[in-house]
């Protein structure tokens, strides 16, 4: 979970409708999606996850509630939600609408959940009904019934004390619910229309249309507004490739969850640092080096050496370094000549750096990654040889076999700080990173996105921070997360048994795009000059990156999913392309219309269809 932080440093005021994509969620948990376009109010224009089909960016925010959000609104610049979810995020003091909207102060997240201020209600009411306690248990309610419920009635009734010969204060669950709805308190009045009780309990509400109202005017005029309560520097690792090899698939998650939660921190008013920690250090690079001098690949201009080039050579030198004792020996020297810093082993190993960073610019170009610092593990190299002695002064380490190792709770295998031969690994690595990032970053909150089957490693690696002292006030939190899988449920592969690398993903997600796009536009009629066919093969591009960004974001985060180009292409379906075509719709709607939608007035908004709730 992602709860508020508290240091003591001044809040900042975020403008949410400033450009660029806020894919804001980290899971889709339990969406209901609106089937018609009578479920959406229109506020505004905007375009969908940064698409440039569109004139303006849409923003998408989520609720992040017990580490995934469980409820959901997408509105271009602050403009368009279903105004059921527009409600759970208005904010509180709220006040009658004549046409204009009083200005008032930018809440923080908790002042700006519905939610939590229904449960500041039930709660005093609970308080106020019993003598009994009884965690507060609101949720949304089936819509047939009201908006939210407070399901704590059961709770209560079966803790109330029974003595021998006195009759129980309540005789059923309805009779605790009677007695939660006119404990009430008067504030209620102003946000609820009905109050209804049921046979189990459960006390539903239904939110005043008025209330609604006034929360959609305010949105209209001022955009949606909302801080941390206390704006902390967090630093988030993620995306994190490895050098020499193609970003495949199983970075994916990684690179699009970490993108959006830096996204949502810095919205609302955090000081973020996001970092890339590649993999461009260790024997690997040793094992390359030699392969590629004995085939003369180092040799020619540095613009001359390609991803797929190295991905190929490593295979090979991988295959040489388990098969030739020579090869091996060889390429372990050249580990010892790279850290040591000789200086054709560090060229040869920026030439391949760099190849490698052309192809990752290219994935973070498309997918629209932006303000991603990289720093691998060759940038604490020269921090391991003080980490070793900080943490055998804190009697942190033991030896075993000649190895240094930091033994923890987690797992009965310790990290290995310093090897037998002198050398270090990732362990001591990703240590030396926590530790800079708690004391040389000044980072309140560290965020790891990593997928799930790291965090046992990781885990381990905060403890040892912990019992370092680097913690302080500060955080380490990780976040993982499932693998993407083929449509079979095993892992994403191609037909060759390759992993699909993530350059092909977005190849084939644009090429079905644009057969779409094509096919609606033969069938208008319309010819396909020059600029047309330019601008067709742009959108299935926008559509692309929209569409696989929004079908990674809705799934579970912790969970494994199966990726499915039709799934996520799906017009119909709970997609970032049905959200596209329904904006579409929209704004076809308000040109129709001959509406300025900056010149409407907001006093005369007014709800009248169910739906429109």
């Amino acid at each position: 979970t992602f709860p508020a932080m508290e240091r003591p440093t001044l809040p900042r005021s975020v403008n949410w409708a400033r450009p660029g994509v806020r894919l804001l969620r980290v899971g889709l948990g339990s969406v209901r999606k609106a089937s018609t376009l009578t479920g959406l109010v229109v506020l505004g224009l905007g375009a969908v996850l940064g698409s440039k089909v569109l004139p303006q960016r849409l923003s998408c925010l989520g609720s992040l509630q017990s580490g995934t959000c469980r409820s959901f609104a997408c509105f271009p610049s602050g403009r368009i939600l279903s105004t059921r979810r527009i409600v759970s995020a208005a904010g509180r003091g709220c006040r009658p609408a004549t046409g204009g909207v009083e200005q008032r102060a930018i809440p923080t997240l908790n002042e700006a959940s519905l939610q939590a201020r229904l449960s500041h209600l039930f709660d005093r009411a609970i308080a106020d009904a019993s003598s009994d306690t009884a965690d507060v248990q609101v949720s949304l309610a089936d819509p047939r019934f009201g908006d939210y419920q407070c399901n704590s009635a059961m709770v209560l009734f079966k803790k109330q004390k029974r003595e021998p010969g006195v009759a129980p204060a309540w005789k059923s669950p309805r009779d605790v619910g009677e007695a939660i709805k006119k404990s009430l308190p008067l504030a209620a009045q102003d946000l609820l229309e009905d109050i209804t009780v049921a046979p189990q309990g459960f006390v539903t509400v239904k939110l005043r249309t008025l209330w609604i109202e006034t929360q959609i005017r305010e949105l209209f005029q001022q955009g949606f507004q909302v801080r941390a309560a206390v704006a902390s520097r967090i630093v988030l690792d993620f995306s994190s490739p490895n050098i020499a090899k193609e970003m495949h698939v199983g970075h994916l998650r990684s690179t699009i969850l970490g993108d959006t939660m830096a996204n949502l921190l810095e919205s609302l008013g955090h000081d973020t640092v996001r970092l890339n920690h590649v993999g461009d250090w260790g024997t690997q690079f040793g094992m390359l080096l030699e392969y590629m001098q004995r085939e003369k690949a180092l040799e020619g201009e540095t613009s001359s050496l390609v991803i797929s080039d190295l991905q190929k050579f490593y295979r090979n030198a991988k295959a040489s370094f388990d098969a030739d004792e020579g090869f091996r020996k060889a390429a372990q020297t050249n580990v010892v000549a790279l850290q040591s810093g000789e200086t054709w082993a560090r060229e040869a190993w920026q030439r391949i750096c760099e190849a490698s960073r052309k192809e990752f610019d290219e994935i973070y170009r498309r997918l629209n990654i932006l303000n991603l610092e990289e720093r691998g593990e060759s940038f604490y190299n020269g921090m391991l040889s003080s980490l070793v002695d900080e943490l055998s002064q804190a009697n942190l380490l033991t030896e075993s076999d000649g190895a240094l190792c930091a033994f923890t709770q987690q797992s009965e295998a310790p990290l290995i700080i310093r090897k037998a031969d002198g050398g270090y690994g990732y362990d001591s690595t990703d240590c030396a990173a926590a530790a800079h990032r708690l004391r040389e970053e000044r980072a309140d909150r560290v965020i790891y996105v990593i997928d799930n089957g790291q965090e046992s490693h990781m885990r381990m690696v905060f403890e040892v921070a912990q019992k370092a002292g680097w913690l302080g006030a500060g955080r380490l939190d990780f976040m993982g997360f499932g693998v993407v899988q083929g449509e079979d449920g095993k892992k994403f592969k191609t037909r060759s048994g390759d992993v699909v690398r993530l350059r092909d993903l977005l190849d084939e997600s644009a090429t079905r795009a644009e057969a779409e796009l094509r096919k609606r536009a033969e069938a208008s009629g319309a010819a396909m000059t020059p600029e047309r066919e330019a601008k067709l093969q742009a959108d299935a591009e926008q559509i692309c990156v929209a569409a696989v960004k929004y079908f990674d974001l809705r799934q579970n985060r912790n969970s494994d999913y199966r990726f499915s180009y039709d799934a996520m292409l799906d017009p119909k379906g709970n997609t970032a392309v049905y959200v596209l075509y329904a904006y579409a719709r929209i704004a076809g709607v308000l040109r129709r219309s001959d509406r300025v939608v900056s010149e409407l007035d907001p006093g005369s908004l007014v709800i009248k269809q169910p739906t429109e709730r």
